[in-house]
């Protein structure tokens, strides 16, 4: 348990919010007020309402995206679908992998007028068509972002009209926390389109869940399942996690058109150094406990793989792909200082590029982890202040040195590094004085790149439960992020002074950076300007703020 989480969360958010539930039952956060929980109970077998057969194909589908007008289309393939599949496999049972987004890339709608936002990925009509040829037995869905969430009960609508006889069962940050939530739109019509949730990580448990279904039964105890029996609600806490990392399979990418996600060049850092860019995962949770964040609520405790199947995986994905670069997508990558430094001397043989598109943590960098990093093949990092001052820090409960921040992009400079960073700014609590004082801060930081989102309730965060209790934001506030706007009343301060200032912001502090940079900054993004503002690529929707702030600052002459 990190000493900056214990107990903190359990005192603002109300006992009443499903977020309180879920925390309190899951053995990685119930001990922090004094609760042991216990597993759902012995194995309750009731019989399935639906014809199953001994040998199910199981389907596990990701669902369109919801974006803002104006974000760049990232095309990733989806870790959570595929190592779930590559477990399954692994224990004898069929299984199919879905990405509506790739095999919807050019297909688009503006799905909210007010806000700009846009669904992009497979047509209905498209997936139902693979639905009907396909014809599994059992289908799973993960969600990643709650925005989504509406796009994945579509999904399931879908799937009940297309093969009513199926079974569906959802996963993912989202319906692990608020389940009835999720139940309620993925309704229509007075039919539930969701036969159970499965919560936490998907791996084992759902190849119990297809083991029982082979017989004929789902254990109405098991671990994290949640349904209606008779009607009546069954929300089993989620209480394992998996500890031994290296016991899982690699992800069954092999499942997926990999080579469309290569042609379309659009990793989690769309500004990357090479040609064929993989993602990838050495560990998984974070127990930081950031106020804004929901993915430390979901995935508290720290696990890692080891140095020695890290590197093999990234070997092999040379051997297989072709691949050039990877890109950690680790919420903590540097957590284990000692496991980094090994890390890092396991890939260095490998004479492969690398970056961290997730934020790592300012205070945890010294010159030996720099050095190590740099010698394995680190081209950039991403530093996550999150924060413009000591008391915005105070709120969010992010460690930060404000004092040491200069000097460690400094030392990030002299050694050629790039450095991004990562700000949310119109927290609750922050006041206008303290972000104007900020921004004039972050001018005198020598980043080479910066994003600057407005931040947003979250689902899963503390920051949306407390918002959420006080009336300044609605659970439909929760199912949307545009990070260039404010969701949050009563914050102290106007909407148009926050959004106003900040989108104003991005644009000036991005000319700073190439005034310092001059053709560096040319060199870097040109060939990428290039490719974003061909239309027919489809790589963003729309023409807005992202990429209004590099073709803005690219008319600017550089001093």
């Amino acid at each position: 348990m990190h000493k900056n989480a214990k107990n903190k969360i359990f005192k603002n958010i109300s006992k009443n919010s499903p977020l309180y539930s879920y925390l309190a039952t899951k053995e990685e956060t119930g001990n922090f007020i004094g609760l042991t929980p216990t597993s759902a109970g012995d194995p309750d077998f009731v019989s399935l309402e639906v014809d199953y057969t001994k040998s199910p194909k199981v389907l596990l589908i990701n669902p369109p995206r919801d974006i803002p007008e104006g974000s760049l289309k990232l095309c990733i393939p989806p870790p959570s679908i595929a190592y779930v599949a590559a477990y399954l496999r692994e224990v004898g049972i069929q299984v199919e992998l879905l990405d509506c987004i790739i095999e919807g890339w050019d297909t688009e709608e503006l799905v909210d007028e007010v806000n700009r936002i846009h669904t992009f990925g497979m047509s209905d009509e498209a997936i139902a068509d693979y639905l009907s040829e396909s014809k599994p037995d059992i289908i799973g869905l993960s969600l990643v972002f709650s925005q989504d969430l509406k796009n994945l009960c579509n999904v399931t609508r879908i799937a009940k009209k297309v093969l009513p006889n199926s079974t569906v069962i959802a996963g993912g940050l989202h319906p692990s926390i608020y389940p009835e939530q999720t139940f309620k739109y993925a309704t229509f019509d007075g039919e539930r389109t969701i036969d159970y949730i499965l919560r936490g990580e998907g791996e084992h448990r759902l190849a119990e869940f297809v083991f029982n279904y082979m017989k004929g039964k789902v254990d109405r105890s098991q671990d994290g399942l949640v349904g209606y029996f008779n009607n009546k609600l069954v929300k089993n806490p989620e209480t394992k996690k998996i500890q031994d990392l290296d016991s899982l399979p690699l992800p069954a990418y092999d499942l997926l058109p990999m080579e469309k996600y290569f042609k379309i060049n659009m990793p989690s850092n769309p500004f990357h150094d090479s040609k064929r860019v993989m993602d990838i995962h050495t560990s998984r949770g974070c127990p930081i406990n950031c106020t804004f964040c929901s993915s430390t609520n979901y995935n508290h405790s720290f696990r890692t793989r080891s140095p020695a199947v890290v590197q093999k995986e990234i070997q092999y994905y040379k051997d297989t792909y072709g691949i050039d670069e990877i890109q950690f997508a680790d919420d903590q990558l540097l957590l284990n200082t000692d496991r980094a430094e090994k890390l890092f001397d396991a890939i260095t043989p490998l004479n492969i590029r690398w970056c961290t598109p997730n934020g790592t943590m300012v205070i945890i960098w010294k010159p030996r982890l720099m050095d190590k990093a740099i010698e394995s093949g680190m081209y950039q990092v991403t530093l996550a202040l999150d924060g413009l001052t000591k008391e915005s820090h105070d709120i969010t409960r992010k460690p930060v040195d404000v004092q040491n921040v200069a000097e460690k992009i400094d030392e990030f400079r002299k050694r050629n590094i790039m450095v991004h960073g990562f700000f949310v700014i119109g927290l609750p609590g922050e006041k206008e004085e303290t972000i104007q004082k900020g921004l004039e801060w972050v001018k005198t930081l020598n980043f080479t790149s910066a994003s600057f989102f407005i931040a947003q309730p979250y689902p899963g965060a503390e920051l949306y439960e407390v918002e959420l209790a006080k009336g300044n934001i609605t659970e439909e506030d929760g199912l949307r992020a545009v990070k260039t706007k404010t969701f949050i009343k009563n914050l102290g301060f106007s909407t148009d002074f926050l959004e106003k200032t900040v989108n104003a912001f991005t644009v000036d502090y991005e000319k700073i950076i190439k005034a310092r940079q001059g053709d560096a900054w040319k060199a870097r993004y040109e060939k990428h300007l290039e490719r974003l503002s061909n239309k027919d690529l489809h790589l963003i929707i729309g023409s807005g703020h992202r990429i209004n702030m590099l073709i803005q600052a690219d008319k600017i002459e550089a001093n």
